[in-house]
């Protein structure tokens, strides 16, 4: 991890309702499962996530709209739909499946 001090006065745009997505991957990463949340905040969305996993690996992502887009910035875990060689470093050394 890198941490640094920051000057905020930079920041030009804040949402405080953030819309979240969470991937629930079956065990052989060949299917998933994708729920969208909304009027939550993060700490109800990680104690969601067990509640619903069964025995799943999932990723977490945060969404970002603008007028033609819409922007997943990963928050946990990692996207199986790519290939390893995408996965930022420290996520697949941390990557690993929910206790069953």
């Amino acid at each position: 991890m890198k941490a640094e001090l920051h000057d905020p006065r930079d920041q030009t745009l804040q949402v405080d309702d953030p819309t979240y997505r969470v991937h629930f991957w079956s065990e052989d990463g060949s299917s998933n499962q994708e729920w969208e949340l909304s009027e939550t905040d993060l700490d109800e969305v990680l104690a969601w996530i067990p509640k619903r996993a069964h025995g799943r690996t999932h990723s977490l992502w945060v969404v970002t709209r603008s007028d033609h887009d819409v922007c997943l910035i990963r928050l946990r875990g990692i996207d199986l739909d790519a290939a390893e060689s995408y996965w930022p470093s420290w996520a697949a050394r941390t990557y690993s499946a929910e206790p069953k």
